[in-house]
């Protein structure tokens, strides 16, 4: 007997329905950025490319918290933080929080998928739990023709099909499922990370706010206390400028200074600036100039015709009295006996020309006058042996000139020494500058002359007794005049002698400043020559000194600024026309 072949129109109809209800069962998603896809494949292709999509961002994003959190941790560490760079870190907050947005979206769209598959194979467990799929198929087939035994063949082939296909399918879900809910599980992970990284962000801000408005009290306070700093060494500069550019206007006073030999130099090579004069504001008479063109035969009126530019003429409503300081009115020709401004012992014609220079200022000094070289040294010791009889040829210069004062309308100012060169008037010389200059041949003792005592009547050297310098001093000098340039004003504040205990302040060594010139394009490490320019208006207009770095010229007058702000102890410029001394 021969085996009934089922039909083969049959098994293939009832895997078309097996394909049909397994194959359509993703299909049934109706999620929310992939819904209106109209083609099933697409639809299909979009849900797992979301899928795809979510895991791969929450990897992205795991990585890119991590990078913030590291960063966040990093700033945290640091003394000085942005707001620049605390601003970054919140952008790329936000920008995680995007892609967290993202991964909600897609997570969303995929539990709707699971959604619908877990009520899909729900309905197809409880159908298969009420009736059994023969009695589907008998209803089905019957009426096809075919035998008990083939329907039952076809049946259970069905069944044994469907029941595999329903563990596989059933297997793959729950797989899909574990792994939706691990994404979800990471997702919110790396939700409650980033709150906790924007919470840290907005502490480490309210914190740094709290520095940042401490630091703010702080550098308020220390930038006062270095104003102060700096007003303080501002005072020290000028005062160390005030004595050594001999800003005193001295003038000879009563007894005449004796000649100073310069101190040979205890090492070589060996610098030394010398001054052309000290103590002088360049205006008027130059008392050593009168007595060297008294000494020349000039009478006084040609004296002070070419000192002040005018003649002299007598005045018959001269006052008789004059007030001065600390002594009421006094006399007038009283005053003048008193005058300590000229040793008596010089030429007539300068005697009378001091007296009429001392007459002038006096009468239009116009208020109580005092009796320091601030104004004219007064001495009532001096005036009262002048009335009785001594100091003869000062009496006599006053009293031959009484009533005489200067014609044109000029204050009359006087000094010692001026270098030989005088404003408005021009070189004091008869023949060449500076051998023939007038001072020169009244042997003033300030014409030429390097200084390094306190001042023409204190001898005070503090620790450096004569005026030569060593080639690093002078190198130093230099690398000191590349700070004054270029430097800002705290460090400019440090260009004081390295002396401290003649000036106190806070100099920088010589290494160290030798260090800050280096800073600004380069320091001056040896000197083997200097020398200067003189202008035709009586000042030093250049000095050149050659150099490591080859010739440098500086201008005279700032140079003279800061070598008298560093040079040792009270070694000095005194005078704009000054030069320079080489011993090899």
């Amino acid at each position: 007997m021969k085996q009934a072949r089922p039909n083969i129109s049959l098994i293939l109809f009832s895997f078309v329905l097996l394909t049909l209800v397994f194959t359509t069962f993703p299909f049934l998603v109706e999620g929310k950025s992939c819904s209106k896809i109209e083609d099933t494949h697409d639809r299909i292709e979009c849900y797992e490319e979301k899928e795809e999509e979510t895991i791969k961002k929450l990897n992205e994003t795991k990585d890119k918290i991590e990078g913030v959190q590291n960063q966040l941790e990093k700033l945290s560490s640091q003394l000085n933080v942005t707001d620049e760079e605390l601003d970054q870190v919140q952008v790329s907050i936000n920008s995680i929080k995007s892609e967290l947005e993202i991964i909600k979206s897609n997570l969303e769209d995929r539990k709707q998928k699971l959604e619908d598959k877990i009520n899909f194979r729900n309905s197809i467990l409880r159908t298969y739990a009420k009736r059994s799929v023969l009695s589907d198929l008998e209803l089905f087939f019957s009426s096809k023709g075919l035998s008990g035994f083939q329907l039952s063949n076809l049946t259970y082939s069905v069944n044994k099909s469907i029941n595999s296909r329903s563990l596989e399918v059933i297997g793959l879900l729950n797989d899909e499922i574990s792994t939706f809910e691990e994404n979800k599980k990471e997702a919110e992970e790396l939700k409650f990370k980033m709150e906790t990284t924007q919470a840290n962000l907005v502490s480490l801000k309210n914190e740094l706010d709290l520095k940042k408005g401490d630091a703010e009290e702080e550098h308020k306070d220390l930038e006062e206390k270095k104003e102060d700093y700096e007003e303080e060494l501002e005072e020290l500069q000028n005062n160390i400028l005030i004595l050594k550019s001999g800003d005193e206007n001295g003038t000879v006073g009563d007894y005449e200074q004796p000649e100073v030999k310069t101190p040979d130099p205890p090492f070589k090579p060996a610098f030394a600036a010398f001054s052309y004069g000290a103590y002088t504001h360049y205006n008027g008479m130059s008392q050593y100039g009168a007595k060297g063109r008294a000494d020349d035969g000039k009478d006084y009126e040609d004296i002070l015709k070419f000192y002040y530019k005018s003649g002299v003429k007598k005045k018959d409503d001269f006052p008789s009295k004059i007030s001065v300081q600390g002594y009421g009115d006094l006399d007038f020709q009283y005053y003048l006996y008193g005058l300590a401004e000229m040793p008596t012992s010089w030429p007539t014609a300068a005697l009378k020309a001091q007296a009429i220079a001392g007459r002038t200022y006096a009468y239009r000094h116009g208020k109580p006058i005092c009796i320091t070289q601030a104004c004219q040294v007064f001495s009532k010791s001096k005036a009262d042996k002048v009335k009785d009889g001594k100091y003869p040829e000062w009496k006599k210069a006053v009293d031959d000139t009484k009533k005489k004062i200067l014609k044109e309308d000029v204050s009359a100012q006087y000094s010692s020494t001026t270098g030989g060169y005088i404003n408005n008037v021009g070189w004091d010389k008869n023949g060449s500058w500076p051998s023939d200059a007038y001072e020169k041949k009244a042997k003033s003792p300030w014409f030429y002359k390097a200084w390094y005592t306190k001042s023409y009547a204190d001898n005070s050297t503090c620790d450096h007794p004569h005026p030569w310098l060593k080639e690093k001093e002078i190198a130093d000098i230099l690398n000191s005049w590349v700070l004054w340039k270029k430097g800002d004003s705290g460090e400019r504040g440090h260009i004081t002698p390295v002396s401290k205990d003649c000036w106190g302040g806070e100099p920088y060594s010589l290494d160290k400043m030798a260090e800050k010139a280096d800073k600004y394009g380069g320091k001056y490490t040896s000197v083997s020559k200097a020398w200067v320019d003189i202008s035709n208006g009586g000042h030093t207009s250049k000095v050149h000194f050659e150099t490591n770095r080859g010739t440098v010229s500086i201008d005279g007058s700032d140079f003279k600024t800061v070598f008298n702000l560093r040079a040792p102890s009270y070694v000095a410029i005194r005078s704009r026309l000054f030069d320079f001394e080489y011993k090899k």
